[in-house]
């Protein structure tokens, strides 16, 4: 948390770090409509996989319910061509989604973008963490969002990237220092699970598994931390139920920031 010495030193009054969750990070989005909605619209993002993109779409000037109809008219599976593992090194490939991305989007680029955003994802090749924040946009969330298995890795260059989830599905420490209130949304709990019918459903199940113990420390940065349960239900592709999932979100946020003093903050500062 920030100290009070150093609040005047801060660049920014609300920072928002956004986890990863397949088609559960549209419970960003009712998060990010309820923080508006009590005068904590954020100011700096930090974002991975779903969160990246969610984040993206924020930050690029489009209001919660804009994007929540965005996704409604979307099938993720509309936008994915089947590749075979041997020659492609994943099930599906993104490159229609990414063409989708880059004309639904008006920046081009992160300084483009109405707000700043860190995006992460994995280098496969060297199998280490790296920060986005400058230059061409969409390659980059496409990089943070190929999840392994699923999606074909993204080439950036003579780089190999796949979804920065591995190393760091909370990205939140990387904006501590810039922000005066760090909230944190966790959309991917890991909670009993008895459904693992499929293979998609085994494969699922497992990534989730890896790569939860590094939301441990980056929550404990956070002076708000808001984890909507109840979107734990949906598969990492089930973005039919999009509007279900903003809902569960928005009403996550809602509970929490109820019980928390925010009197500390100054609610009446505008952007």
């Amino acid at each position: 948390m920030t100290t009070e010495q150093d609040k005047s030193t801060v660049p920014f009054r609300v920072g928002l770090g956004l986890s990863g969750g397949g088609a559960k990070g549209i419970a960003h989005l009712g998060v990010i409509k309820a923080l508006e909605e009590v005068g904590l619209k954020p100011e700096i993002i930090s974002g991975v996989s779903a969160g990246a993109i969610i984040g993206a779409l924020y930050a690029d000037g489009k209001s919660p319910d804009e994007i929540c109809a965005f996704f409604k008219e979307t099938s993720f599976f509309d936008y994915v061509n089947v590749a075979t593992l041997r020659k492609r090194g994943g099930i599906m490939v993104s490159k229609r989604f990414e063409t989708m991305l880059s004309e639904y989007l008006n920046a081009k680029t992160f300084e483009e973008l109405s707000m700043p955003i860190i995006i992460n994802a994995t280098e496969l090749t060297e199998g280490r963490n790296e920060y986005f924040s400058s230059g061409p946009l969409v390659e980059k969330i496409i990089a943070s969002t190929t999840v392994p298995i699923f999606l074909t890795p993204k080439v950036i260059g003579d780089k190999v990237y796949v979804d920065g989830g591995i190393f760091n599905n909370m990205p939140c420490k990387v904006i501590r220092d810039k922000c005066t209130l760090l909230v944190g949304c966790h959309v991917n709990p890991i909670m009993r699970e008895d459904n693992l019918n499929s293979m998609f459903d085994v494969a699922e199940r497992v990534y989730n598994l890896s790569i939860q113990s590094s939301t441990v420390p980056e929550k404990q940065v956070c002076d708000i931390v808001i984890e909507p349960i109840k979107a734990k239900k949906f598969g990492m592709f089930e973005i039919a139920r999009t509007q279900d999932i903003f809902d569960i979100g928005y009403e996550a946020a809602v509970e929490t920031l109820k019980k928390i003093d925010l009197s500390g903050f100054s609610l009446d500062r505008q952007q």
